[in-house]
């Protein structure tokens, strides 16, 4: 499971990565705690995954501005 951590546009991201399949890695959106979301994936390697959602959602016209934070979940 991975975390993204964002004030604004969760809706976006959610959107985003639920559609998201890229090289074969999918993400799941979970649940939302304040304003960390939290997404399962079918990656073996979370620092990856972390990765790769964060590119997807800088690679956005809304994201590019965007401050936050990804990381695998604790």
């Amino acid at each position: 499971m991975i975390e993204i951590s964002s004030a604004v546009q969760q809706e976006k991201i959610i959107e985003l990565l639920n559609n998201f399949n890229q090289e074969g890695i999918q993400f799941s959106f979970k649940e939302k705690k304040g304003i960390n979301l939290y997404f399962e994936t079918n990656a073996n390697d979370l620092e990856n995954a972390s990765k790769i959602a964060k590119s997807a959602i800088k690679s956005q016209p809304w994201g590019s501005v965007l401050y936050f934070r990804t990381a695998p979940a604790k």
